[in-house]
């Protein structure tokens, strides 16, 4: 029935299509009740929409909406809402325009539908020197979305809700909502006069209040702006290996002195542990198919094919030729009788094994010949090309199917299983090995692959990621997957490890009693007094 009445009520603007599960998929095994999805063609079918919707409000049809801009959130949610049911699902990936482009400064607003890949495309075509804001999800995800959800990569502006300048988008109750300068303008019989200045000063007037519209269900964004990071005359990638067990704490402290010293220089550095390395450059040995951890034996054996340490440090340069020269010089001081091994991208021996690898087909230089693709990869994301070279991880348990690169991968359509713990992390090596050892004692218990990565934004701010990879199909997997993320949870709460990411049932969990998400739950009962739009996302608290 409420397909029919939203086809007739949206006519050719929208596609409105019934939900199944040959187009509603997630990583994680949840379930939701969606009544069907609606797929707007332009801007006014989200005005009609929400129109419609606050007529239904007071009756027993009532319905939520869920906005997504692709529906790859995978790991907390993929495409599916907080909220238990009778929900519409809002795709806005058909909302694919970059609406303005100033290429002088590199100023960029995008609607919902706008991937990586085609900023990409787009910036190409243009021969403009300035950087896509990638991150590891790849080509396929919406620019939008991310920012929104104040993620974050590894190019020069790491925090991309940072770059963010402006925000628009329809309030519940279907007015238009822009920035208090763009108002002015308007207000001056100029209404179809884009603001400039409103896309480059990110604070406007009066209280900030486009912040209230990211993690939130507060408004459906139809438009950001961003300014886009310029790259630098020169670019490098340094990599560090630590050999010996007990290296986190001397990786760390590498770490801290790179950004205490170089800070701006730069860009986010991770640092990855000898499980997490092993499953980006070799298959499962356990097979695809099995809920079992790798053994010892298996790990040494990878690592010594692939020539794993215990810690692998990943950062990156980017600045003039002079700056890169000299921080390059600062790091190897840095890393001197620290790390066991510093390779920088520009250096020899890459070069010679790109060299030796290209013109020589031997089976001794296959393995050489891989991790060297996908350093390539690599860095290219550094440079702000977006890949798929992250995204095989979520098959390491997919027995079904398997990771290729040449096609679009999708693992939530693929069948992956997929969750993430995302904590932040106190800063000092102490915390770090704690938290360590508190992810390696848990996740074996739900034969979980305990693989860790640590992401750090700056000499102050730590976050990791860890990755629960299962098999979605297998029954027990799901139940340990799931688990095993309350337990690791639970235990990291209890010791100062804060979440800065929650999946979807997550956020039903929060405290509506703390002030917080009572004065969070009491604006957007204000601006939203019918749970119009996604109601419970990060929203426990209803007055």
């Amino acid at each position: 029935m409420l397909i029919k009445t939203l086809q007739k009520k949206l006519g050719k603007t929208a596609e409105v299509i019934p939900a199944t599960c040959e187009n509603i998929f997630n990583t994680e095994g949840f379930d939701r009740e969606i009544a069907c999805i609606v797929k707007p063609l332009s801007i006014e079918s989200v005005e009609k929409l929400l129109q419609f919707a606050n007529d239904q409000a007071k009756t027993d049809d009532k319905f939520s909406l869920h906005p997504i801009s692709s529906g790859k959130n995978w790991g907390y949610g993929s495409s599916l809402p907080s909220t238990l049911e009778h929900v519409v699902l809002l795709d806005l990936s058909a909302l694919n325009e970059i609406t303005y482009f100033d290429d002088e400064n590199g100023i960029i607003s995008v609607q919902p539908g706008v991937t990586q890949g085609m900023l990409f495309e787009f910036l190409s075509e243009k021969k403009t020197q300035f950087m896509v804001p990638v991150t590891g999800a790849g080509p396929t995800t919406s620019i939008l979305a991310n920012a929104l959800e104040r993620g974050y990569g590894i190019t020069p502006v790491a925090d991309h809700f940072s770059s963010l300048t402006s925000i628009k988008g329809f309030l519940a109750d279907g007015s238009f909502y822009e920035s208090s300068l763009q108002a002015m303008v308007n207000s001056n019989n100029n209404e179809n006069a884009e603001c400039y200045v409103d896309k480059t000063f990110k604070w406007k007037h009066g209280p900030y209040l486009d912040g209230i519209f990211t993690q939130s269900g507060n408004m459906i964004v139809t438009e950001i702006t961003l300014s886009l990071a310029r790259p630098k005359p020169a670019f490098d990638s340094f990599y560090m290996r630590f050999l010996n067990e007990n290296s986190l704490e001397s990786a760390y402290s590498v770490v801290k002195d790179i950004f205490n010293n170089l800070e701006g220089v730069v860009g986010s550095i991770n640092l990855m542990d000898k499980r997490r390395v092993a499953a980006m450059v070799a298959d499962n040995p356990q097979g695809t198919g099995s809920h079992k951890i790798m053994t010892p034996e298996q790990v040494e054996t990878i690592s010594k094919k692939y020539d794993v340490p215990e810690w692998t440090l990943v950062g990156t340069i980017y600045g003039t030729k002079s700056v890169a020269a000299a921080a390059k010089q600062d790091i190897s001081k840095i890393a001197k009788g620290k790390a066991d091994q510093l390779i920088f991208s520009s250096g020899r021996l890459v070069k010679l094994g790109q060299y030796l690898t290209k013109n020589f087909n031997s089976p001794l230089l296959s393995s050489a010949r891989e991790q060297l693709e996908k350093l390539s990869a690599g860095i290219e994301v550094m440079q702000g090309k977006p890949s798929q070279v992250a995204l095989p991880l979520a098959y390491w348990r997919n027995p079904r199917v398997r990771p290729n690169k040449k096609r679009i991968m999708n693992p939530a359509k693929d069948g992956c299983g997929l969750l993430w713990y995302a904590p932040l992390v106190p800063a000092k090596a102490k915390s770090l090995k704690i938290f360590v050892d508190m992810v390696r004692k848990i996740t074996p218990l739900y034969n979980i692959e305990p693989m860790i990565t640590f992401t750090n934004l700056s000499a102050i701010s730590t976050d990791s990621t860890i990755p629960i990879v299962f098999d979605l199909k297998n029954p027990n997997a799901v139940e340990d997957a799931h688990n095993c993320l309350q337990a690791l949870y639970e235990e990291g709460l209890k010791l100062g490890f804060v979440p800065y990411r929650l999946n979807i049932n997550q956020q039903r969990g929060l405290d509506a009693n703390s002030a917080f998400w009572k004065v969070a739950g009491k604006i957007a009962h204000s601006l939203d007094p019918h749970g119009l739009i996604s109601p419970d996302r990060y929203n426990p608290y209803k007055p």
